[in-house]
């Protein structure tokens, strides 16, 4: 195993396993993916400051899918309207050198590609907002063309049109840009800005992502260890003398992304004025990242510019509200009625101008998630109705609802942004 950055030094490997059963669990490597890249290319642009022609010339060599691959794509909102971003993790391996295979996976045994990280970011100029919904990978909802329902994450197995199409048809969301990063920028990115600091209350563990945490407290956390923190869903921790399940899975591990985009966004703010680290940080973000073709240079550069000054406090999360059941024939989680169509109204009221009809709740015979008396529309989307099978109409029980946000669910396991 190659011998870890010395940021990796707190949370790297350690103690063998403790205490697992042989064949306890089915062996999967969670993918857990590159959910920072994205988001911090932007502020890696601005925080560069004085090197305006290199930035742009970095930013020039962005790569970007055809125009075929994001046809679904809704247009580009007006200077100053508020937009919508579709971030991707995507799981592929294709960029995974021999020396990471124990790590990631081999490209050529795990082949294809899923969207294990989801997060729609609604950007508001007017107002310097940003708010992201994380959206569960593992949500079942009908997939466009196909006639059926699936797991969302599959939506993306063919590139992003799909998984644009569905988010637009079953959440009624109009996407106007769709951002995709790999696995192997995401631990140069932590490591071009000298880790994220994060704060343990307790000693944690996956045995399935080889995460070490030995300390609790506020440390360092270099690249390798932050991918395999994102990555996490089978979480443990060391509390009253036992290890302890999270219990949460793909809700908790969303809660440890979200952390890592605040201690992203704080890392960046303490290292705004190191040119180096900003340089390096930009390059390692560039060429691991893919782009719609109708997000320029100019226009990332415009948004570094204009959030250069944006900070983690800022930064405002939601997650979609979910609930378990028995969905086309096999288990799976599925918007919550009408609690997801209530919070995917409050994510587009987000930055609306007042004097624009923003999202509410009707009775309709649409198959997107449901609101309290049917389906929810909204009349910003562009998107269509279909008579695929719908997602849950009726009400979910209450108590099977997972409303996972900071606001509403206690994580006391879990890390949480700190400063040295």
């Amino acid at each position: 195993m190659p011998v870890p950055d010395e940021d990796d030094a707190p949370v790297s490997e350690g103690d063998p396993p403790e205490g697992r059963a042989s064949g306890a669990r089915r062996r999967r490597w969670p993918r857990r993916l590159a959910i920072g890249l994205a988001g911090v290319v932007l502020l890696a642009a601005a925080g560069i400051g004085t090197g305006y022609w290199y930035v742009r010339h970095e930013l020039n060599s962005v790569k970007h899918f055809s125009n075929k691959q994001t046809t679904h794509l809704s247009k580009p909102a007006p200077p100053g309207m508020p937009e919508n971003v579709l971030l991707v993790g995507s799981d592929s391996r294709g960029c995974v050198g021999k020396s990471a295979y124990h790590e990631v996976g081999n490209p050529a045994i795990q082949t294809g590609q899923r969207s294990d990280t989801i997060i729609v970011v609604r950007l508001v100029p007017a107002t310097n907002s940003v708010v992201m919904l994380s959206i569960p990978r593992d949500t079942v909802v009908p997939i466009p063309v196909t006639g059926g329902s699936n797991k969302i994450n599959s939506a993306f197995n063919s590139g992003p049109n799909q998984l644009i199409e569905t988010i637009e048809d079953d959440f009624h969301l109009p996407i106007n840009h769709v951002v995709v990063a790999n696995f192997c920028g995401f631990t140069d990115v932590v490591n071009a800005l000298g880790g994220i600091y994060l704060d343990f209350p307790d000693r944690a563990r996956d045995f399935e992502t080889g995460l070490r945490v030995h300390t609790t407290g506020c440390q360092l956390v270099g690249g390798v260890a932050a991918l395999q923190l994102v990555r996490s869903r089978y979480y443990e921790y060391y509390s009253d003398g036992v290890w302890n399940n999270d219990g949460m899975s793909d809700w908790s591990r969303i809660r440890r992304q979200q952390a890592f985009f605040h201690a992203v966004l704080d890392r960046v703010h303490a290292e705004s004025l190191n040119i180096f680290a900003m340089t390096k940080l930009l390059g390692a973000v560039v060429k691991d990242v893919t782009v719609d073709r109708t997000l320029t240079s100019n226009d990332m550069l415009s948004l570094a510019l204009h959030y250069r000054h944006f900070s983690s406090s800022q930064l405002e999360t939601l997650v979609l509200p979910t609930v378990e059941g028995y969905i086309d024939g096999a288990d799976g989680i599925s918007p919550a009625v009408p609690q997801a169509g209530e919070v995917l109204a409050d994510f587009l009221k987000f930055g609306a101008p007042t004097t624009t009809t923003v999202p509410r709740t009707t009775t309709t015979t649409t198959t997107g998630v449901s609101g309290s008396s049917g389906a929810t529309s909204t009349t910003t989307s562009t998107a269509t109705a279909t008579t695929q099978p719908a997602v849950p109409t009726t009400t979910s029980p209450q108590n099977e609802v997972v409303l996972d946000t900071p606001k509403t669910l206690n994580e006391p396991w879990n890390p949480v942004p700190c400063s040295p």
